[in-house]
């Protein structure tokens, strides 16, 4: 089977088509020179170098109806609407029918209920949470003062990786019915009813208030 699991982080399970557009992954899989930017920068390290680049604002390298499964894992809202319609629809091409695709995003539902329930509460630095979980708060983000040559670097990576965009469950699964995706199903985490190797991309615990959808590509 051809699985990808796009935008993978750090989670790079064997099996599956392990892919990430960002420097940081990609560079840290030169021998010797990974490891060296990875000190200067002060970067996320990873466990293994089981991936391959992909840049999702691109047509995919894979030929239609060739690939068995799609998941990604809190990278759609990270994607401009238009690289948002050409990940679906390149998604679409190239399942085969009856291939599966996964997708977990931000829930803006979830996270805007958890706020006002807090608010209403009166506990304190709601506006911090509801900051964080949209991602859209850029100060502080680099780690306090860093020279400037550092930032520039940064900037040009695009970083920090803030989100483009939020969905909730009725937004997302409109979208992917738009893309001609059927048996629209929602989830939970680590629960699947096409994917038996879930666990294996979902991490080992959930972290974020989120949207799981499943749908196939039936023709």
């Amino acid at each position: 089977m051809l699985k990808l699991n796009l935008g993978c982080g750090s989670i790079r399970p064997g099996g599956w088509i392990n892919t990430d557009g960002s420097w940081n992954a990609n560079i840290q899989r030169i021998p010797v020179i990974g490891k060296v930017i990875s000190r200067i920068f002060h970067t996320v390290s990873y466990d293994n170098d089981n991936l391959t680049y992909m840049n999702l604002n691109k047509r995919w390298n894979y030929s239609d109806n060739s690939v068995d499964i799609v998941y990604a894992s809190h990278l759609f809202e990270h994607l401009s609407l238009g690289s948002a319609d050409l990940f679906l629809s390149e998604a679409y091409r190239s399942l085969k029918p009856g291939g599966v695709i996964r997708l977990v995003v931000p829930d803006l539902y979830k996270i805007c209920k958890k706020y006002i329930s807090e608010y209403e509460k009166g506990t304190s630095h709601t506006t911090d949470f509801i900051m964080w979980a949209i991602n859209m708060h850029r100060e502080g983000q680099y780690g306090g003062k860093i020279p400037l040559w550092k930032k520039i670097v940064l900037e040009i990576q695009g970083y920090p990786h803030q989100h483009k965009y939020m969905y909730d469950e009725k937004s997302l699964a409109e979208k992917m019915q738009q893309s001609g995706f059927q048996n629209i199903q929602s989830f939970v985490y680590g629960e699947s009813e096409y994917i038996r190797e879930i666990k294996d991309v979902e991490g080992d615990k959930e972290s974020y208030l989120s949207v799981y959808l499943e749908a196939k590509k039936l023709i």
